[in-house]
């Protein structure tokens, strides 16, 4: 699991400093554009060395668990009241799937099922069940504005959830590192604008990250107690979104392992039968009481395989996005599941024949599908608002910040390229730094990453759905860079025996051949480098996009 984990780190590290995707407004399009690799590198290693010579003349003089306290708490506020305050200025309303999910909550209160009949949308995404009843709450309470208190709700949401990552990394490492990673969360700006989706996305990861919480405090207490929670939270964050399977399973996987390792099979079993219990309960039960209610057959819909064989064409956006294939074959071809399923395996094997005849095509389809969500620093951050200017009222300056082509927005892009590129790195720092350290009772969240990032690797792809995996790097890179900055400022450059010992170190040699990796690729030329890393051919694509098809932009947008 290590070894998966570090590959799959170290080739996203590779490729965001080769590549960097953005996807523009007009038609969602994303564009594969050639980043600055070394001026990266060395942009990173200079902020290190720099935080390095800060930390050795404050030796002693470190912060606090009280000022850390105090500054999550200062934080966290203004965090909060800055996202409520965007939210009610900008008032975003819900558009595509969100949208359809929170007028079906509202009609099936009316006693409207339409939305549930042979063909309609409930009828193909059975999945989306739970989310409308976790909806109908809001929809009671608040009426038309209910999609600015489900925004509002993802806020508390997003805290919640970073809050019980940082209960997490607390348990194994210690508390100063539990805060500086929630922190840190707090700065993921992708996961800002991602609140105004009335969605389940952030009620899922949350709810779900409290269900691996619980299982932890389970396995060290053996206490019944603390299962119960687990599969409790399971049960809501797979209401609010059935991708909570992975969470579902990560939590399944470790109880398995905990039985393994420490000889106590009676509590391990125990809570399998417990959270798979719940988990289907969840899973199976809205479908069925939807069912109950509207007279409607809720329990077939699109099959799963359907959208792995999406997730392996291409669509107008990226490969592997949604192209509307399992729609196409519910609508045109048959309503049978059985007969979509063998529509999709055919699909698929098709797909493995065109790979096995082309492998350079293969490598460079997955390497631009994971480009598409995991290269891309902005992670829809931009797309969830501009997308969402049905009125077109928004202001010039709003603009600026949200549309391809801004001033302001490219300065965006910058800053988050190299925020995403500092995050891949630190988790690399972490890797080669704590390699004989991991253990496998440590590692739910890794476990939880592995499992989201392979299945959006096979299924759909889209940025929004990683954002829930992509945060659960950050306490990997915290204590990466906490661990190497301490090192480095640690070293007394002046004795060679000292610079005889770090350059002999095993982790130095990793590092080393790391850079050497990096200079390799960056002088080298050819397929191999071109199919997997260096997929960035858009850049003048792109340049000539912001200049021309810019449609927001007036003719005096430059004199502004």
């Amino acid at each position: 699991m290590y070894g998966l984990f570090a590959t799959i780190v170290a080739y996203l590290f590779l490729l965001s400093i080769f590549t960097t995707c953005l996807m523009v407004y007009t038609d969602e399009h994303i564009y594969y554009i050639k980043d600055f690799a070394i001026l990266l590198c060395l942009g990173i290693l200079s902020l290190c060395s720099l935080l390095a010579l800060l930390h050795k003349r404050n030796v002693g003089k470190g912060i606090t668990i009280k000022q850390l306290k105090i500054l999550a708490l200062v934080l966290t506020i203004l965090f909060g009241t800055l996202m409520c305050a965007f939210i009610l200025k900008m008032r975003l309303w819900p558009i595509y799937d969100q949208g359809t999910v929170l007028e079906s909550a509202r009609a099936f209160l009316q006693g409207n099922y339409s939305g549930w009949a042979e063909g309609e949308y409930f009828a193909m995404f059975t999945i989306q069940n739970g989310m409308v009843f976790m909806e109908m709450p809001f929809v009671l309470m608040f009426g038309d504005n209910a999609y600015i208190a489900i925004q509002i709700w993802n806020v508390l949401m997003l805290i919640l959830g970073y809050l019980g990552i940082a209960k997490i990394i607390k348990v194994f490492t210690d508390e100063k590192t539990a805060y500086y990673v929630y922190i840190c969360l707090l700065c993921i700006v992708p996961m800002w604008t991602n609140c105004t989706l009335v969605y389940g996305n952030y009620s899922a990861m949350t709810f779900s990250i409290w269900a691996i919480y619980s299982e932890i405090l389970f396995e060290k207490s053996k206490k019944w107690k603390y299962i119960l929670y687990s599969s409790i939270c399971i049960f809501f964050g797979l209401a609010w979104k059935t991708n909570a399977q992975v969470f579902w399973l990560t939590i399944l996987i470790m109880l398995l392992v905990f039985g393994l390792r420490e000889k106590k099979w009676k509590a391990s079993l125990g809570g399998l039968v417990l959270v798979i219990f719940f988990g289907l309960l969840s899973l199976k039960g809205f479908p069925y009481l939807a069912h109950v209610i509207t007279g409607e057959n809720t329990s077939q819909g699109i099959p799963l395989i359907s959208w792995f064989a999406m997730g392996m064409q291409e669509s107008s956006v990226a490969p592997g996005w949604f192209n509307e294939f399992q729609v196409n074959l519910y609508r045109n071809v048959s309503r049978d599941p059985a007969v979509i399923s063998a529509e999709s395996v055919k699909s698929i094997k098709e797909t493995f024949t065109v790979f096995g005849q082309n492998p350079g095509y293969m490598f460079r389809f997955f390497a631009r599908k994971v480009g598409s969500m995991w290269a891309d620093p902005a992670l829809q951050c931009f797309d969830v608002v501009n997308t969402r200017n049905l009125e077109g009222e928004f202001s010039y300056f709003i603009k600026d910040i949200f549309y391809n082509g801004g001033k302001i927005n490219t300065i965006l892009c910058v800053l988050l390229d190299i925020q995403q590129s500092m995050l891949y790195f630190g988790v690399v720092l972490f890797l080669i730094l704590f390699r004989k350290k991991q253990r496998l009772e440590h590692s739910h969240l890794i476990v939880a990453f592995l499992g989201g990032f392979l299945y959006h690797f096979l299924s759909e792809a889209k940025s929004q759905y990683i954002l829930i995996y992509y945060v659960l790097l950050v306490p990997y890179a915290v204590m990466g860079y906490h661990c190497f900055i301490t090192k480095l400022s640690s070293i007394n450059w002046k004795e060679k025996e000292e610079r005889k010992t770090l350059l002999q170190s095993e982790s130095v040699r990793w590092g080393m051949a790391l850079a050497v990796l990096i200079a390799i690729i960056w002088i080298g030329r050819g397929p191999i480098f071109e199919n997997t890393v260096k997929i960035g051919t858009d850049t003048q694509d792109y340049i000539w996009y912001c200049q021309n098809e810019t449609q927001w932009k007036s003719d005096d947008y430059f004199k502004v």
